[in-house]
């Protein structure tokens, strides 16, 4: 009697052999995704581990050793460089968190008013301000600092807390729009009926469920203060009031610190009120993105 040539052994075995084949092949893809994954981050991690040994190091280790670990670490460097910009930093975090909080309430109000409410030429007024958003900020650098000049609000803390809550409405806005636009209407009109005015529905319905939007949009606009640059160095010249970008450059100059440990511990302090943010709001940060800051 003949053998069929459809012989279910060969084509149970040749199945599992297609199938571990298929699954070596996936592996395989995966282990590469990995490994390529680990060398951008370790790329990316570089200049920060850098930092961080380096401040730990005198400018003879430095010179000397120049990837070598420390021996023996300096931890005075951390105390010298704190003396000299914990002022910078405080300043700096005070501008961070009044700007931000400032941006998230107009923003948040505004947002809820394009989202909800109706009236002529909204469309059209909302893109107009969306239309803001292309115009590169170095082009209004002077005309605001002209403008903050005659205000007579340079060399105050002013110009640096409502230049941040002017600078960010207009994305802030854009976020809180499209994340309010996505809550049902059913909520609001639910508050209506039970007899809640515009105060309690923005204060009991619209802020609460727009908290992950908020942390998202103090999130990018703290980050955003915290590292400027440009803004403070033209607008104060008081290093009292100064911030931490222009204050780093002045602590290198005015007391003609040479030493480059000192230096790198300074980068590092000046660093850790970000890992904070990141670290405690990241959560909120991707949850807000992903839920309403890319609805149209």
């Amino acid at each position: 009697m003949m053998k069929s040539a459809t012989d279910p052994l060969k084509l149970a075995s040749a199945s599992r052999s297609g199938s571990y084949g298929l699954r070596w092949r996936a592996g395989f893809q995966q282990f590469i995704l990995y490994v390529l994954l680990s060398a951008i981050l370790l790329l990316t991690l570089v200049p920060i581990l850098f930092m961080a040994v380096s401040s730990l190091k005198s400018n003879a280790q430095i010179l000397g050793s120049f990837w070598g670990l420390p021996s023996p670490p300096q931890w005075d460097n951390f105390s010298e460089a704190g003396a000299a910009i914990w002022r910078y930093v405080m300043n700096t975090v005070l501008y961070a968190l009044g700007g931000s909080l400032a941006v998230i309430v107009l923003s948040t109000l505004a947002g809820y008013v394009f989202a909800k409410k109706q009236f002529p030429g909204k469309e059209t007024l909302f893109m107009m301000m969306l239309g803001l958003m292309m115009i590169p900020g170095i082009l209004t650098l002077i005309p605001s600092y002209v403008l903050y000049a005659h205000m007579g609000l340079t060399n105050t803390p002013w110009v640096i807390l409502l230049q941040a809550a002017a600078g960010g409405q207009i994305f802030g806005i854009f976020l809180s729009r499209t994340f309010i636009a996505g809550l049902p209407n059913e909520i609001f009109d639910a508050a209506r009926i039970d007899g809640a005015g515009e105060r309690e529905i923005l204060f009991k319905l619209v802020f609460p469920l727009s908290m992950p939007i908020i942390s998202t949009i103090f999130i990018m606009q703290a980050v955003g203060i915290y590292n400027d640059y440009i803004w403070p160095l033209l607008t104060i010249s008081d290093a009292k009031i100064q911030m931490l970008g222009v204050g780093l450059t002045l602590f290198m100059n005015q007391f003609g610190i040479t030493d480059m440990g000192v230096q790198f511990a300074a980068y590092t302090i000046s660093s850790f009120p970000l890992v904070l943010i990141f670290s405690f709001g990241m959560k909120y940060f991707i949850q807000g993105m992903t839920s309403g800051a890319i609805k149209m």
